[in-house]
């Protein structure tokens, strides 16, 4: 089945694509039209300063505007270079490359001075299509495009009662107008796959951790359990991360030889009782006594049933619900244990002395009573007949101790070690020895534990202890 997952590297580069495309065509949009905008800018003051010259022209030098030889000497308006030739336009810190032509290129422009009436007085290369409009006198001091879209005018009255018009035309300036567009889309053409492509190396490397996850979880799925992140080739930001993956699979590794080793226990005691069965029935056909081989066919039976019982219980105090685990008094839970285990300690003659006192703590009763019921069926198992087991509850600030007291032979020195683990068993016959490692188990679970000591004057003592309730 195709992998249908979001991948974190196509979620970036589709909105982080879009985010930057949109902003730059946004970003380069706005700086084309300032940029169109300080030229005609630009564009209107040359205008006006020639017109300026041409008035101040017309007033302190009137007879150099009909004079051909002065005209002709370049007395009359010579073209000078225009300022903005010269300037680079900057605009948000851009600059905008050089579209005018070079700084000794003139600015093209005309001028005309006219009478009142509409009479020509003199011009500096007017073109023909530039005739004289009656409302130019309405237009006095402002700039304006002519009808025709060719040129860009500005009026302004003489001082013989005269009206002095200058212009220039347009093509010039929609010429660079268009360069500068042209200048914008080719730049966000060559910009835009750059930085998306310097972005998705980038995100390429940042992810370079996650990829080496990734294929040491497949190498683990793939039966390499050995398998580890090496922390020194971790970017710094990820190594907290990969120290707890690493104690996660340290801790899985462990439960999978633990469970392989359980498994195998667990085969290895239920296969026990179920040879002997299958050699009672054998041997039942053989002749014997029909009665005996019953009822050991029924005590294996029994067996069998006490070992599923306890490994279900085995399995529920393993994977624990927290919410189960509520207020509890345990005196009533121990008094259910010595109920239990009543029938058999009395077959032994062997009196059980319950605790004068109770304590709250939190916790599942039902599993705390098999924990009772396992060490008391324990201690009872290894006291001598008409003994005696004492059971006491002491509480604390922190929680309480509950210690079963036995005063048998004890635990063998050689036993301790391996008191608490699974199919441990101190018993001659009949016992699965997973009691104890039961009842740990439970007892950690609650937050609490279970431990061993000897009985002053003999016995042994295993002492529950748990949290408070709060």
């Amino acid at each position: 089945m195709a992998d249908r997952s979001p991948s974190l590297r196509r979620r970036f580069a589709v909105w982080f694509g879009l985010l930057f495309v949109l902003g730059a065509a946004l970003f380069r949009l706005a700086h084309y039209r300032t940029t169109v905008d300080t030229l005609a800018q630009d564009f209107d003051v040359q205008l006006w300063s020639r017109l300026a010259a041409v008035k101040a022209q017309e007033r302190f030098a009137p007879d150099t505007l009909l004079d051909p030889h002065v005209r002709s000497a370049g007395a009359f308006l010579p073209n000078l270079p225009t300022q903005s030739d010269s300037i680079v336009p900057r605009v948000l810190g851009w600059a905008v490359p050089r579209l005018e032509p070079p700084v000794d290129a003139p600015f093209t422009w005309f001028a005309g001075v006219w009478t009142t009436a509409g009479t020509l007085v003199d011009d500096l290369d007017l073109p023909v299509g530039v005739r004289f409009d009656p409302d130019w006198s309405r237009r006095l001091d402002t700039h304006w495009t002519s009808a025709d879209g060719a040129y860009r005018l500005a009026a302004t009255a003489g001082a013989h009662d005269t009206l002095l018009v200058a212009g220039a035309p347009l093509a010039s300036l929609a010429a660079t107008e268009r360069q500068a567009a042209w200048y914008q889309v080719l730049t966000f053409v060559l910009w835009v796959p750059l930085v998306l492509g310097t972005a998705w190396v980038l995100l390429s490397r940042m992810l370079t951790p996650a990829a080496r996850l990734a294929a040491i979880a497949r190498r683990i799925r793939a039966g390499h359990f050995g398998e580890r992140i090496d922390v020194h080739r971790t970017d710094a930001e990820f190594v907290e991360a990969a120290h707890a993956l690493n104690a996660m699979l340290d801790r899985f590794d462990a439960i999978r030889e633990s469970q392989a080793r359980f498994n195998a226990d667990v085969a290895h005691q239920l296969l026990n009782p179920v040879h002997a069965i299958l050699l009672e029935t054998e041997a039942a056909g053989r002749g014997g006594d029909p009665a005996a081989r019953l009822r050991r066919i029924d005590d294996l039976g029994h067996r069998v049933e006490l070992l599923c019982e306890t490994l279900l219980t085995y399995s529920k105090s393993a994977a624990i619900d927290e919410a189960r685990l509520v207020p509890v008094d345990l005196e009533p839970i121990v008094a259910a244990a010595i109920d239990r285990t009543a029938p058999a300690a009395a077959r032994r003659d062997i009196t059980v002395v319950p605790p004068n006192t109770g304590s709250v703590v939190r916790g599942d009763a039902a599993l705390l009573e098999e924990v009772f019921v396992n060490l008391l069926t324990n201690a009872i198992d290894h006291s001598p007949a008409v003994g005696r087991i004492e059971v006491t509850i002491d509480p604390d600030d922190s929680g309480c101790r509950v210690a079963v007291i036995d005063h048998g032979p004890g635990v063998p020195p050689a036993d301790v070690p391996g008191l608490f683990e699974r199919f441990h068993s101190g018993k001659a016959e009949g016992g699965h020895g997973i009691g104890l490692a039961l009842s740990r188990i439970v007892a950690r679970s609650h937050g609490g534990d279970v431990t061993h000591a000897p009985t002053p004057g003999g016995g042994a003592t295993f002492t529950v202890r748990l949290p408070a309730a709060a």
